[in-house]
């Protein structure tokens, strides 16, 4: 009787340790479906939000291209585009931040802003359009421009040889011959195909900046120092910098590329004159980017003869409305902070995105 009941609490041992296994093996399995169903409904949550930020930042881009559109119907304000007031009207009312930063809708909000890289900037955060007229166009570069190029690369601080060397391979690159500029420093076929990995020049405008890592004696260091100051708009026509919006490092490029047309005058003369627009450019506040930021004006910047003499050489490349436009927006979706940036190079006049990348 014993056995029995002893193979019988066995047989029920078995079965309820059976049994366990049984509900450990489907609670794990639960467990496991449960965080792999959390898992998938937040990467839809996610995709979603993705989505939803994604038409915010494109509401956000026609949003700016709805004020660029504004501003140039209007004579007064298309006349000067500054640092403050770039690309939208002058009698909106508001500052740049109320116009532009985190408009809200049904979802999330958008917001117009850039971040300033320029060196004396360092990443200050802007709002509004910027405008490629404060960047040196390589595409607009004649032979007489070479200086401008060489002086940009030596002011961020490389060897004046080496940026003599690209300003020559740069209108070499894009012009439509195959004649070096220069048979020292320039680079046609000859020079592009016998390097261990061959390719021909192109011999045709720049499509984007990043083609200069193509050009002779670039660097990525080179590059990266520069990007931030050049552009590739328009493709055509002539040299073109906005004295109201471009950097310092831009104006002295320009100040100093011009001291050798004048035998009397030194690297110093363009320097002080390049301060002394910055200065004036502020206002009384002396901040950039404020309300009472002054257009740059020859008749009442307190200049010396030589400066007054350089300003005016410089002048013959100084425009003073933006006609290619940068602009950056991002969208927040609110549920997730989910983000989409766009940034687009604009035609102002038919409001056409020359070039456009997402994030």
């Amino acid at each position: 009787m014993s056995k029995l009941l002893l193979r019988k609490f066995s047989s029920s041992g078995t079965i309820l340790i059976s049994v366990l296994w049984v509900v450990i093996i489907l609670t794990i399995l639960a467990i496991s479906l449960g965080r792999r169903a959390h898992i998938e409904s937040t990467l839809v949550k996610h995709a979603l939000g993705q989505v939803k930020s994604n038409y915010l930042a494109w509401a956000g881009m026609a949003y700016a291209l709805q004020e660029i559109d504004r501003d140039s119907q209007d004579p007064l304000s298309l006349a000067q585009d500054t640092l403050y007031r770039c690309a939208f009207q002058y009698d909106r009312g508001g500052s740049p931040e109320d116009l532009f930063k985190a408009r809200a809708m049904a979802d999330g909000y958008f917001s117009v802003e850039y971040v300033d890289t320029s060196i004396e900037q360092k990443g200050t955060l802007y709002y509004g359009p910027q405008d490629e007229e404060r960047r040196i166009n390589i595409n607009a570069l004649t032979i007489h421009d070479i200086p401008i190029l060489s002086a940009l690369i030596v002011g961020l601080g490389f060897d004046e040889r080496v940026a003599t060397t690209i300003a020559h391979a740069v209108l070499d690159w894009k012009d439509e011959d195959d004649i070096t500029l220069d048979t020292a420093t320039g680079a046609e076929d000859d020079y592009y195909q016998s390097l261990s990995k061959p390719y021909r020049c192109k011999d045709r405008p720049f499509d984007a900046p990043a083609e200069l890592l193509l050009v002779r004696a670039m660097t990525q260091e080179i590059y990266q120092a520069m990007a931030k100051y050049v552009t590739v708009f328009p493709k055509t026509g002539f040299l073109q910098v906005n004295f109201d919006t471009a950097p310092a490092i831009v104006l002295t490029a320009l100040a100093r590329g011009m001291v050798a047309a004048f035998p009397d005058m030194t690297v110093s003369n363009a320097d002080t004159l390049v301060e002394k627009i910055l200065r004036y450019r502020q206002g009384e506040d002396g901040v950039i980017m404020t309300s009472d930021d002054r257009v740059i004006d020859l008749n009442v910047m307190p200049l010396n003869s030589q400066e007054r003499n350089l300003f005016l050489a410089m002048s013959r490349l100084r425009t003073s409305t933006s006609n290619y436009l940068r602009v950056r927006v991002k969208g927040v979706e609110n549920a997730r902070a989910a983000q989409t940036v766009i940034e687009a190079v604009v035609y102002r006049y038919d409001l056409s995105l020359l070039s456009w990348h997402r994030n």
